[in-house]
């Protein structure tokens, strides 16, 4: 509402301003204003903008002395001359809020400008029939003019207004100061008519462009055109030292106006881009600041240091904090000289890993290990990052470290514990399937052995042989040897019996002098020439020995489909006994 507003006290001026002061109205206001507004209100409220224009336009014409059918076709033409100039100026810029920071931008501002003034010439065509040629370019002049000087003053005023920057405010005066100057100077050349000075009025307002920003080029045209349009009330010429009539004249000045335009537009998209530059290096020099203190903090906190060496130049530049880890005098920051010769054994790990890793393309980690002066052993944990020119070539290093010699530490403290822990579990382990005499899985573990080899043998229908011994008469032995030298006779036909068996077999004792040997993948005959041979080696006894000779009975079952690992050994111990019964020292086969 308030854009509309603004139209409207404008556009009444501008009426007023022409047909009561009789002034040739060099520049349009109201359509720059119009354009402004479609500009910056939002698509879904241009119905309110468009219904206000046409009604406070329709209300204007009237009153100014237009027919109906005309001041219904003036606002109509305003309207669509506006909303083309802020489409096409929205869309050379790239969107709201946007500078025009390229020469194209500039050139598509201009061109916005021209096509909409010029379709809304042509439009008023039929309105203006009898208009001359002088006539339709003074119109599309105005339109042109109005449009590049009313539209980026007001975003821009409204923009100082929205910011509120204090610098803008201190370059107002000054920049009125120096447009005054420029009015006065133009005023003089319209009046004085000499042409020939004309273009020092172009040059003064580049100068000034150039001095007080983008917004004093649009000032410049401005001023000068109030000027010229004040000079022309009454009836007179815009520049009455001109021997020039008053519709030449107008259209002169016009085109010294478009001049002006013309020239100053590209200095102040320069300026503007400029600006533009020195507010993004503003806030990245801020960032740049923020992230070195925070960089800064982070590595004090986390003990980092860092260091870069340019293989170019040579030049180097350590942080206190790196020369500090590395046992060195923070005072020699930042290049410490040829550090190989300050470094323990010159630093030959460090250096070796750098030419290995010459070619890495991705940061590369290692641990740098030496000894202090008073022998204290220090590491660090480097990370390196090549830095290559365009030909591939490698031209700097730039390196973080970080003493991780605790943690290191702890860490084969760990280990070592950890091993220490895994030796002792799977001793454990050992002793807790073990049989203490004999050094043979015990019970347990023979039992658990046993289950496997059953299921497997089921599920591959492979067979599975399992002999059960124990030691004749050794009662006997005990009652007249000792127990000492019955756990010696133990152990020893364990011994046999561990000697003997096969890789894969699994010899147990299950408890006394009961044995049990398993034989997977063994069956029949075979079984039983094991069999025999360790009834043999046992009653032979081991060579040297001063044992008393002993002998076993053995009884042989085989694993049957169906058979649990209960069942099978007690067909075995069935088969022994049956070897007990018949004289003992003997092979038995279960039925």
């Amino acid at each position: 509402m308030l854009f509309a507003l603004a139209w409207i006290v404008v556009a009444a001026a501008s009426m007023a301003l022409r047909a009561y002061g009789e002034a040739a109205v060099l520049l349009w206001l109201p359509s720059g204003v119009a354009a402004a507004a479609f500009t910056v209100v939002p698509v879904k409220r241009w119905w309110i903008l468009i219904l206000t224009m046409l009604a406070a336009q329709i209300f204007l014409s009237l009153v100014f002395g237009s027919r109906w059918s005309d001041a219904l076709s003036y606002s109509i033409i305003a309207i669509v001359q506006a909303i083309i100039a802020a489409g096409l100026g929205l869309r050379a810029l790239g969107g709201q809020h946007r500078a025009p920071a390229r020469f194209a931008a500039v050139l598509g501002i201009f061109g916005a400008a021209v096509t909409a003034a010029l379709i809304g010439a042509a439009l008023a065509l039929p309105i203006r029939a009898d208009q001359t040629l002088s006539e339709f370019f003074w119109w599309f002049s105005a339109n042109v003019i109005g449009i590049l000087v009313a539209t980026p003053l007001i975003l821009r005023a409204r923009r100082l207004l929205q910011e509120s920057d204090e610098a803008d405010y201190d370059r107002i005066l000054p920049t009125i100061l120096a447009v005054l100057c420029l009015a006065v100077l133009g005023t003089a050349v319209l009046v004085a008519g000499t042409v020939a000075l004309a273009p020092a009025v172009v040059t003064a307002a580049v100068f000034i462009t150039f001095r007080f920003g983008h917004t004093s080029s649009a000032l410049c045209v401005l001023a000068f055109g109030a000027m010229s349009t004040f000079l022309s009330t009454g009836g007179n010429s815009p520049a009455p030292g001109a021997d020039l009539s008053v519709r030449d004249a107008t259209l002169a000045v016009q085109s010294w106006m478009l001049l002006m335009m013309a020239t100053t537009l590209p200095v102040a998209a320069m300026l503007m881009k400029r600006e533009e530059l020195q507010l993004q290096l503003i806030g990245r020099n801020a960032g740049m600041h923020e992230n070195l203190m925070l960089l800064d903090l982070a590595e004090e906190l986390a003990g980092i240091g860092r260091w870069r060496f340019d293989m170019v130049t040579g030049q180097q530049n350590w942080t206190p904090r790196m020369l500090e880890l590395c046992g060195l005098s923070p005072d020699l920051a930042p290049d410490p000289g040829d550090v190989r010769d300050l470094l323990p054994d010159r630093a030959r790990p460090l250096f070796s890993e750098i030419t290995a890793n010459r070619e890495a393309r991705e940061t590369y980690s290692f641990d740098y290990q030496f000894r202090l002066a008073g022998n204290a052993e220090k590491i660090l944990r480097i990370s390196v990052l090549n830095e290559f020119d365009i030909e591939g070539r490698r031209v700097a290093l730039f390196g973080v470290a970080m003493d991780v010699t605790d943690q290191v530490q702890r860490e084969q403290a760990l280990d070592l514990a950890r091993g220490r822990a895994v030796k002792l579990a799977a001793e454990a382990q050992k002793l807790a399937n073990t049989d203490p005499l004999t050094s043979l899985p015990n019970r347990r573990c023979t039992f658990a052995r046993l289950k496997t080899m059953v299921d497997l043998a089921g599920q591959r229908s492979t067979p599975l042989t399992a002999l059960m011994f124990d030691i004749d008469h050794f009662k006997t032995i005990n009652d007249t040897y000792g127990h000492q030298t019955g756990d010696e006779v133990i152990v020893q036909v364990a011994e046999l019996a561990r000697r003997q068996a096969r890789h894969g077999d699994v010899v147990g004792r299950i408890g006394g002098e009961e044995f049990v040997w398993l034989l997977p993948g063994v069956g029949g005959p075979a079984a039983r020439r094991l069999a025999e041979r360790l009834r043999g080696a046992v009653e032979s006894g081991l060579e040297g020995s001063t044992l008393p000779n002993v002998t076993i009975s053995i009884g042989l079952a085989q694993f049957q489909c169906g058979d649990t690992g209960d069942q099978l050994l007690a067909r075995a111990d069935a088969a022994l006994y049956e070897a007990k019964e018949h004289g003992r020292n003997q092979v038995r086969r279960a039925a």
